[in-house]
């Protein structure tokens, strides 16, 4: 199932404010002390497990330390233990006292102000972590920004020179630092363009327009001196840009994106289509364009149900959607090359009614958690989750076709050599017929359930297409209140109009 599900169960911080648990940076706190990478891993899963057994949800910086340095010593010593007590684990903030505000140091942050001095990403993140590295072994949890800047100063010079130094010194001294201030933390977070260029993407804006907007965005907010605004703010900010750009449509667009971020029901995608169509990737960019983080394939599920029963006992969940037909012959009757439409569409009914159960499981669980997510895979048919069986959640379904054989073979040539044949050609070239045939019926299944298609588009095309499709969904979901809680009662009222008009 979703590999990222038992990590997300776990995390750091407070109930108010926490973050998910990561053994990588237990890992890197233990690297900080001097221990090796192997045994680091083995501590950072020793610790994992004694969480997991807790069965405490929330876990404070503080007690993961405590942790961190009690599996640490048996397996490490008492030397790396006692660093490791001493320093600033990689989980723990390092707060930086600005004219203002305390803000946590970041490396990121750091280094695309040094990217702006013109080192390269890989250049400006080694500085980055150099001066993160030596805050941590000495044991820093509060420090000025202006010993901060000594500190990257002293790391430039060491690795690129005095002239770089000076650039930075100069550059530093005359541009200012934009924090974000969150509605449900006190703690303000580093803007980010890149995240704002994600969501201005996803309104359909180009991307060379995308990443001016997001730069004009930080320079105008941000000013000469040190300041925090709020998402508020921004959010006036960039609409006030688009509508300059590109037009009062796509700020419309923008703002009722925001609705999807925290949308009032988690979200749950539902993007169906058989073998070669290129669901997994459309599914990322559609992910990544919602900010949604969870991705969930319906062969993943297959594999966790097959695991727990034999073929013996479910002989058509062990074969491929396309060939599950051939376990439903009986012993007694010579199997025919190909199948008839009855026997195909049986053999692939059958499998799908039964995956249909795990994916039911992982749609209820999005619930309970309030988590959004997408769901891929052929499994994902037309009728058999049906939303009004999840109203806890925001189900939209999309089916996606190749309508010309020649490209979906295109798509299985390509995905051979991706994939290093790891799915080989020749044994979808076998079926293809049967793989036609399915789409055919999903199709028209798609037309009677009146669920979208998305028919041989670019990658592109496709996750605009798939992102207006979500967009319109849940705005029908709103209920008069909350589109004007969310959007204001001038644009709530202009986009009811669209949506009747449509």
């Amino acid at each position: 199932m979703d590999n990222a599900v038992p990590r997300a169960e776990l995390s750091v911080g407070t109930a108010e404010h926490h973050w998910p648990f990561s053994k990588g940076l237990l890992v890197e706190s233990l690297l900080n002390a001097g221990a090796d990478v192997d045994r680091a891993a083995s501590v950072a899963r020793a610790v994992e497990r004694a969480l997991l057994r807790r069965q405490q949800r929330v876990t404070s910086p503080e007690q993961l330390k405590q942790l961190l340095v009690k599996q640490a010593r048996p397996l490490l010593g008492e030397e790396v233990a006692r660093t490791v007590e001493q320093q600033t684990a990689a989980f723990e903030d390092i707060l930086v006292q600005t004219q203002k505000r305390e803000l946590p140091f970041s490396r990121g942050v750091l280094a695309r102000s040094l990217e702006d001095i013109g080192l390269t990403p890989k250049d400006a993140y080694t500085v980055a972590s150099m001066v993160d590295l030596q805050l941590r072994r000495g044991g820093v949890h509060h420090i000025r920004a202006e010993a901060i800047d000594d500190l990257t100063e002293q790391a430039l010079r060491e690795r690129h020179g005095e002239q770089m130094r000076l650039t930075y010194r100069f550059l530093q001294a005359n541009r200012g630092r934009l924090g974000v201030l969150g509605s449900r933390s006190s703690m303000p977070t580093p803007f980010s363009k890149g995240i704002l260029v994600q969501s201005l993407l996803a309104a359909g804006v180009a991307p060379d327009y995308a990443r001016k907007v997001a730069r004009s965005t930080q320079r105008q907010l941000r000013g000469a001196e040190d300041r925090v605004v709020t998402r508020t703010q921004i959010r006036e900010k960039v609409e006030e840009l688009l509508r300059g750009e590109v037009g009062p449509d796509v700020a419309a667009r923008y703002r009722l994106l925001r609705v999807i971020r925290r949308p009032p029901r988690p979200l749950v995608v539902l993007l169906g289509g058989v073998s070669g169509t290129g669901k997994s990737l459309l599914a990322a960019e559609i992910a990544y364009r919602l900010g949604i983080s969870r991705i969930v394939s319906t062969d993943s599920i297959r594999e966790v149900m097959r695991a727990m029963v034999s073929p013996g006992l479910v002989p058509a969940l062990h074969a491929s959607t396309f060939n599950a037909w051939e376990t439903l012959v009986p012993p007694e009757q010579e199997r025919p090359t190909h199948p008839s439409q009855r026997q195909l569409l049986s053999g692939f009914r059958e499998q799908v009614q039964q995956v249909s159960l795990g994916l039911s499981a992982v749609v209820r669980r999005s619930v309970e958690e309030g988590v959004s997510t997408v769901l891929e895979g052929v499994h994902l048919v037309p009728g058999y989750l049906r939303a009004e069986d999840f109203s806890g959640a925001i189900v939209i379904p999309i089916l996606i076709t190749l309508p010309s054989d020649d490209e979906h073979r295109r798509h299985f040539e390509a995905r051979e050599r991706e994939t290093g044949r790891n799915r080989p050609l020749n044994r979808y070239m076998r079926y293809f017929d049967e793989i036609r045939a399915m789409q055919d019926y999903l199709e028209q299944l798609a037309q009677q359930q009146g669920v979208p298609q998305l028919d041989g588009l670019s990658l592109d095309e496709s996750a605009d297409r798939a992102v207006s499709v979500v967009l319109q969904r849940v705005l029908v979901e709103l209920s008069p209140q909350e589109r004007i809680a969310l959007l204001g009662e001038a644009e709530a009222s202009d986009l009811e109009v669209r949506t009747d008009s449509n």
